[in-house]
């Protein structure tokens, strides 16, 4: 599968048509963007053909990067050179995505995207055997980080994220290996265009774990099949005897 030829956001997944106060930005010089590594926390294992996978990321900020540090209504942090010019906003009419200029700028956000790779899923992130579903609200245990529009980490610091999970069809996946390369997270720019349409662009990849499909940076599960109601109930008798034979011995 060409891995350059699709990817989808979890912005896109969940367009926002609310209208949004829309502030002037501040003056200020240029500066680099930050850039870092991205990785997966667990990139092998082994599963059931009826669990669910997640997909926990690690984004390290490199160290020679200037730090990631900004916040929103109004937007600080960025530099007026580092802000795209053009960007897009959501028709819920056509439910299409409308290229326009931005006019001002409220606030910044970060994202994430799921390059379309591997054999997990054969249509992007849709079946036969999987679909993919972003993470996008933060639980004990499960920090998401699409949409947070204030944030800080140095350079050399890492911060880790649940990106989503790959969740079995109905009946489960057929029994394999499966693989997935790219997820990517992005900072992001939001604001209005002349006719007051919130807008949103992307700013800069902060990181992404794929380019192409790469041993070295893949996702793997070794997926195996679901054992029958017939093989449980002889696991239990064997335990039981064992039981019994320890307790004798006793």
């Amino acid at each position: 599968m060409n891995t350059h030829l699709l990817r989808r956001t979890a912005a896109s997944t969940a367009a926002s048509t609310a209208a949004m106060l829309a502030l002037a930005l501040p003056l200020a010089a240029h500066a680099a963007l930050p850039f870092g590594t991205l990785q997966f926390v667990a990139p092998t294992g082994t599963v059931l053909a009826n669990a669910q996978i997640e997909v926990r990321m690690r984004f390290t900020l490199a160290t020679n990067s200037p730090a990631l540090n900004f916040s929103s209504n109004p937007l600080t942090g960025i530099a007026n050179a580092d802000l795209p010019t053009q960007g897009q906003w959501y028709n819920p009419d056509t439910s299409q995505f409308v290229n326009t200029t931005f006019v001002s700028y409220s606030g910044a956000y970060l994202n994430t995207f799921f390059g379309c790779s591997g054999t997990f899923t054969n249509s992007c992130t849709t079946g036969p055997n999987y679909n993919f579903n972003f993470w996008t609200s933060s639980a004990p245990g499960a920090p998401s980080v699409n949409g947070l529009d204030a944030f800080t980490l140095a350079p050399g610091a890492s911060t880790a994220y649940l990106f989503g999970s790959f969740d079995p069809v109905a009946g489960g996946a057929a029994p394999g290996t499966y693989t997935f390369y790219r997820s990517g997270l992005t900072l992001n720019v939001r604001g209005n265009d002349a006719a007051g349409h919130f807008a949103f662009a992307q700013i800069t990849t902060l990181g992404e774990t794929c380019s192409t499909e790469q041993a070295s940076c893949a996702f793997t599960r070794n997926v195996l099949a679901v054992p029958e109601p017939g093989t449980y109930g002889l696991m239990a008798l064997g335990l039981l005897a064992v039981a019994m034979r320890v307790r004798r011995r006793g």
